[in-house]
């Protein structure tokens, strides 16, 4: 009997060995010998991501190249994130019907959709979130193994895009990790989220920029605060170190920080307001909206309350 349950043990344990999930390089062979594009050159940004994905089938060129600044559509990247899944799955999509009425990326949409993926509206251009969400229902969890910590995005909390920056997929668009949803995709920008989930050698070790400030002002870096163009980005830099030169002033006194200490003969308060502004070459007229309704005294308290480590 007890060579029968160990017989039965081992024949299960088989079983759950052949069934264990496929790595990436598993389920993306290179199938394709990559020919090249005249408008990709080595040393561009997504030179590599180009190629594997010509490699592995998931995308090809366009008429005149690879195309790398094109915008795609919805019906585009379905049929990117249905040949993904057919490839992690094995569940062939089925060739489409030949009729001229029928479009060109309907069989990839049918077979999303009887797999719960919403796809709506093909003939628009894709926005980031579109593919994401595609990008979402077609990958496994354990091909997502994570390399980043990435705990908090500027513009979005939601946990599936907190995973794919964990493993190295997204980036965003700036130094803060902007996951710009609403956004539209290029080729090259496709072709790199879809490359580094086929080859995860290609995956983004990735620290997102403070972002605390910008929240604690209650603006984005590209907003412009004075009519010559200077930005957030530019300008609340140059208040926090002034802020920083009056700490540790008062450290190095050994007394606590006041607005209404005096440094020289103007208040903190003064000082930092108007240095912030000569350094910049601006002036309080020159100020738009935004820099008049810009509180430092706010951005100060709620820029601690932001920083503070949490209490446990």
């Amino acid at each position: 009997m007890m060579k029968k349950l160990i017989a039965l043990t081992l024949s299960a344990a088989l079983l759950l060995g052949s069934a264990a999930a496929l790595t990436p390089e598993e389920a993306f062979p290179d199938k394709n010998a990559y020919p090249g594009y005249g408008d990709v050159q080595a040393g561009d940004w997504f030179a590599s991501a180009a190629q594997v994905c010509y490699e592995v089938g998931l995308m090809t060129g366009t008429n005149a190249g690879f195309s790398p600044d094109k915008i795609l559509t919805v019906g585009e990247v379905a049929a990117i994130a249905a040949r993904m899944n057919e490839a992690i799955t094995g569940e062939a999509i089925p060739a489409p019907i030949p009729n001229p009425y029928i479009p060109w990326y309907q069989h990839y949409v049918d077979y999303l959709t009887k797999r719960g993926v919403n796809v709506s509206d093909p003939e628009k251009n894709a926005t980031r979130q579109e593919f994401m969400s595609m990008l979402s229902a077609v990958t496994p969890e354990d091909m997502l193994s994570p390399i980043n910590a990435v705990t908090a995005l500027p513009d979005t909390a939601d946990a599936a895009v907190l995973a794919f920056y964990n493993a190295g997929i997204l980036t965003g668009v700036d130094r803060w990790g902007t996951f710009a949803g609403d956004k539209t995709l290029t080729r090259a920008e496709t072709a790199a989220m879809a490359a580094r989930i086929a080859r995860p050698a290609l995956r983004q070790s990735f620290v997102p920029a403070d972002y605390a400030p910008f929240a604690a002002a209650g603006l984005k870096p590209a907003d412009v605060l004075f009519t010559n163009g200077v930005t957030a980005q530019q300008y609340l830099p140059v208040v926090m170190e002034r802020i920083g030169e009056l700490e540790a002033a008062c450290a190095a006194e050994g007394v606590e920080f006041n607005w209404f200490h005096t440094y020289g003969e103007q208040t903190f308060l003064d000082y930092v307001k108007k240095s912030a502004l000569s350094s910049l070459g601006v002036t309080r007229a020159m100020g738009t909206q935004l820099y008049q309704n810009f509180d430092v005294q706010v951005f100060y308290s709620r820029l601690i309350d932001l920083q503070a480590p949490a209490i446990l």
